[in-house]
């Protein structure tokens, strides 16, 4: 990959400036890789944190690199302070979903606090050749300082998330073996490439004007092309069956995360004729009880609404604790299918899913609702749902064919 010329960090007005690090770099596309991967955000800058000040990073994505399973941004870094690299260098991240845990190599890091995130060294990256203060012999040349630094830049992305999802953060450095190739210490210490290191600082928090940005700057690509038909997920979830059920894919779909409530507003004020509404039941079901913000930290609900209705269609007493015993919605689903319930629960959960987004497009919207499980399939959908997927899914073919 070509240099990207003139991408020098940025000094904030008034504030003291921490030194350039490689570690700094790395957090800085690793923030903007998973910012990039999980909410479709286009960062230019990150921003980094230490004692004796704050830093500013420009920071580039890498397209090529990025999809609905990985997402990769780099840092040019030129000026650091010895021994980290003082000539120019850029320092990429890869963030990418795993799908198998069995896949990952028996040398990538994992730190304690986060279960669902691992570390590894890329192109560039060295491995110790003996043990090191807090690298052992075979490991990336990762400082620990810095690894909790990278750790933290990504774990701050995933936890408004809501999920914990399985990420791999993959550091690379093109030019990282000939840099180490003119340091001494790479005949004792190391070998395959350069030292991530820096002291351990803070990032700036991702912050819900970003994600609703990002859901605003979906629609208008639509709208601009003249799309007047939408499909809107929270996110990948159930994407098979939606598929093979609804006959729609969602790689046009505009992600809602957990503001579906914000992106039917954005909808109507966009003009949009048509929504189309799908996904995992966690997330929609709470659409019920018109929660519009489904993150979990913010409100939950599930076994709440899944009583309520349990109870509305004729179900016992013990049968409603018994639904706010359980902690998955795939617990409940079961249960109420062993009582023969399921449909009758999910036909009364739909009409309220509609009459509250009825309400909250004030009737300006066409639109359908369905609610999906990766164990059941399609569990309900809204009265209108079928002749809206007609209008969604021919102007969404249509869109990816202009896409393609």
């Amino acid at each position: 990959m070509n240099m990207i010329p003139s991408a020098t960090p940025i000094k904030e007005p008034n504030m003291a400036i921490s030194q350039i690090s490689s570690g700094d770099c790395a957090a800085a596309a690793a923030r903007a890789a998973t910012a990039n991967l999980l909410f479709r955000i286009e960062s230019d800058t990150a921003t980094i944190f230490h004692e004796k000040g704050s830093r500013t990073y420009i920071v580039h994505k890498n397209e090529i690199n990025c999809n609905d399973n990985a997402s990769e941004y780099f840092v040019v870094m030129e000026g650091g302070m010895a021994p980290d690299i003082r000539e120019r260098a850029q320092i990429t991240v890869n963030v990418s979903r795993i799908k198998d845990l069995r896949t990952l190599s028996d040398k990538v890091y994992i730190d304690t606090r986060y279960r669902n995130l691992f570390l590894q060294g890329g192109e560039g990256i060295g491995t110790a050749v003996s043990n090191l203060p807090d690298i052992k012999m075979g490991e990336y040349l990762i400082e620990n300082n810095a690894r909790r630094l990278i750790f933290d830049a990504v774990a701050g992305v995933v936890d408004i998330s809501d999920g914990a999802q399985l990420l791999l953060i993959t550091v690379s450095c093109p030019e990282g073996m000939m840099i180490a190739a003119k340091q001494p210490m790479v005949q004792t210490g190391f070998s395959g490439g350069i030292t991530i290191m820096g002291d351990y600082g803070e990032l700036a928090s991702i912050h819900q004007r970003d994600i609703t940005e990002s859901i605003d700057a979906q629609l208008k690509r639509q709208v601009d092309i003249g799309v007047k038909s939408i499909l809107v997920s929270p996110g990948s979830y159930c994407s098979s069956s939606i598929k093979q059920q609804l006959h729609v894919s969602l790689d046009t779909a505009i992600r809602c995360y957990n503001f579906p409530g914000y992106t039917i507003d954005a909808a109507v004020a966009a003009g949009i004729e048509n929504m189309l509404l799908v996904g995992n039941v966690g997330k929609l079901v709470k659409l019920a009880a018109g929660i519009m913000n489904t993150n979990s930290y913010a409100s939950d609900g599930r076994r709440e609404i899944f009583a309520a209705h349990t109870a509305l269609v004729g179900g016992t007493a013990i049968q409603v604790r018994t639904v706010m015993g359980c902690i998955t919605c795939d617990e409940i689903l079961s249960l109420l299918d062993n009582w023969g319930l399921r449909d009758r629960v999910m036909n009364s959960i739909m009409m309220a899913i509609s009459n509250c987004v009825r309400a909250r497009s004030q009737g300006k919207l066409r639109f359908g609702v369905a609610l999906f499980s990766e164990e059941y399939g399609l569990l309900g959908q809204t009265m209108d749902t079928k002749n809206v997927i007609v209008k969604v899914s021919q102007e969404q073919f249509a869109l990816s064919l202009k896409l393609k």
